[in-house]
């Protein structure tokens, strides 16, 4: 690995190439590293890596959000198609030469460093597949917490929200597939054939297949795991799986949060990230046949790999596959989501107002929609700016209707559209790079922090703790015109101001308030928390607010507002230049200031 050298943005792809220099994911680590190092100010973050999706990772960042910071996969959910380390890609990770681009290389940068904090943040990763190795090689100092569920439970969870085909897992088998007949990997080919397998064999397969990639990732790269965690345990005594594993950290024992009964969803649309309903049985909701091609595939494929992986990996793997005899099989119950009233649009919003708070800026009365983001990102894109670059998102992250995602381009059309139904939601998934452009757009700014706390003091808190299971219409019931709709709960909002850093690290701008999936409380609505520039949430939005200086006719036009981020994406690729000062200079392209 390089000598840590003071944090700079990548150098520009001309002026080496790709066997002139380290490779990025070692040279970036090093950079980080040698900007934080391994000291109490900011600590390099836990990675919890599951065996598969559905082990409990929700509960286990709910559980700890109290005393660690948290990340839900930043390194692979929140990619485009293109980009070398989204789930999408068919190829092997490869980060070096010109597949990112040289805004790719910078996001890259800029997420890795938002990951270091003080307390240790918790960074969460599943399915990561043949990413594995990339992601502990750009954590090198990370501790490792392991999550692992039997497969039976894992199928049931499947069955019971009809996540194969909601998230598109026969595409997910081909592209694991497919990258597993590269020359590097051909040995795990014969583990997922290309056989137009039924979902059960193809997802015992994919579960096998990923068990056993993340332990011969950590072996190879010889990680001590901190913690396993099966979900089991945590279903039969979560307090006490919970108070092992922050002794492991070195963490305080968080105040347990409260926990609806066992079973309980509270009505919501859609209960698939909803954590906070408990469980105290082990049911597989299962046919005996699914049961039984989901046990079959996981056992060939473990007895597959035992031809060429170390004796010792396969044995880790079967480890954390073990467990399907704890599980009662039950024929599968039926199921409808009933949508809940408060999910449905309601019609056109009337005419944003900006109204006198607290603190003396003018505040907008609603949350900033999808329609209005969607009309926005189609003239950008008219005016040739495109949200993504080589799988890099600039203003949106545009995920997956099923991930909770909004806002869609048709690349027919290059216009885009809107979930039928959500058009009057707060846009969400947004960067504060796309919120300080709505707000440009607008005439408008986004808040300070400080103005954020003042004007929300004896706020009323709407729609948090998943107690609708999704945002809202921007318009809250009783609530009059003279009312701020939302000042707090739906979306969180990005903040105008972040913390002092060092000069040569990336920027970072505050966020502030509540969300329909995190916790009401008043110190959890004020606690301080940033992210970087082109990070992104599925519970943070935009607030725009106006004072002397702003106004609806110092709002810049779409073409204008293209013109200066293209000119920032070119300035990337030019001569080397510390990443804070790029962010810098973006602030001010938007800002002014």
């Amino acid at each position: 690995m390089p000598v840590p050298t003071p944090f700079r943005s990548v150098l520009p792809l001309a002026a080496a190439s790709a066997s002139d220099r380290p490779g990025t994911a070692e040279e970036i680590a090093a950079q980080v590293a040698g900007l934080y190092g391994r000291g109490v100010a900011r600590m390099a973050p836990c990675l919890a890596l599951g065996t598969f999706e559905r082990v409990g990772s929700n509960w286990l960042s709910d559980s700890l959000r109290p005393v660690m910071p948290q990340h839900n996969e930043p390194f692979r959910q929140q990619l485009g198609r293109q980009h070398p380390l989204s789930p999408c890609s068919r190829i092997p990770v490869d980060l070096s030469g010109a597949a990112l681009g040289a805004l790719g290389r910078h996001h890259l940068a800029c997420a890795l460093s938002d990951l270091y904090g003080q307390p240790r943040p918790l960074v969460k990763e599943t399915n990561l597949f043949f990413a594995t190795d990339t992601v502990l090689r750009l954590l090198p100092h990370s501790p490792v917490v392991v999550l692992t569920r039997a497969p039976l439970g894992i199928a049931s969870s499947f069955e019971r929200g009809r996540l194969w085909d909601r998230w598109a897992y026969g595409q997910r088998y081909i592209q694991v597939a497919a990258s597993a007949r590269s020359p590097r990997r051909r040995d795990f080919a014969a583990l997922v054939p290309l056989d137009d397998p039924a979902a059960p064999v193809a997802l015992g397969r994919l579960i096998a297949l990923n068990a056993l990639l993340l332990a011969k990732a950590l072996a190879d790269a010889g990680r001590d795991v901190v913690s396993v965690v099966p979900y089991e345990q945590h279903v039969g005594d979560r307090q006490a799986v919970l108070a092992r594993l922050v002794q492991h950290l070195g963490l305080p024992l968080p105040t347990e949060t409260a926990q609806a009964a066992p079973g309980a969803v509270h009505g919501v649309l859609d209960p698939t990230f909803v954590t906070i309903g408990g469980k105290d049985e082990l049911v597989a909701e299962l046919d005996s046949a699914t049961a039984d091609l989901v046990r079959s595939h996981v056992a060939v494929t473990v007895t597959g790999a035992r031809a060429f992986l170390d004796e010792q990996v396969t044995a880790t793997a079967a480890e954390w596959l073990a467990g399907d005899d704890r599980y009662e099989v039950r024929r599968p119950t039926v199921r409808r989501l009933t949508p809940a009233r408060t999910q449905v649009s309601a019609g056109p919003v009337p005419a944003a107002a900006y109204l006198p708070m607290p603190g003396g800026a003018l505040w907008r009365d609603q949350l900033v929609t999808n329609a209005e983001m969607a009309e926005l990102l189609t003239m950008l894109q008219a005016a040739g700016l495109p949200n993504t670059h080589l799988g890099t998102n600039l203003l949106i992250c545009p995920m997956p209707h099923e991930r909770g995602g909004r806002l869609h381009c048709d690349p027919r059309t290059r216009q885009w559209k809107v979930s039928p139904g959500y058009e009057t939601h707060p846009a969400s998934w947004v960067t504060w790079l796309g919120a300080a452009t709505v707000a440009a757009w607008l005439g408008a700014r986004l808040p300070t922090r400080a103005e954020a706390v003042e004007a929300t003091v004896g706020a009323r808190v709407y729609n948090c703790d998943y107690a609708v299971g999704d945002t809202a219409p921007v318009l809250e019931s009783g609530r009059s015109s003279t009312d701020v709709h939302h000042l707090v709960g739906n979306v969180q909002i990005w903040c105008g101001d972040g913390p002092a850093l060092a000069p040569d690290a990336p920027a970072q701008r505050h966020l502030f308030g509540a969300a329909w999936n995190t916790p009401g409380t008043q110190n959890a609505i004020t606690e301080v928390r940033s992210r970087y520039l082109l990070g992104s949430s599925r519970g943070v939005g935009i607030r725009p607010v106006r004072d002397e200086r702003t106004s609806a006719s110092t709002g810049l036009g779409a073409w204008e507002l293209a013109h200066r981020l293209n000119g920032w994406i070119d300035a990337l690729d030019g001569p080397a230049r510390p990443a804070g000062e790029l962010d810098r200079l973006l602030i001010s392209m938007l800002t002014g200031s």
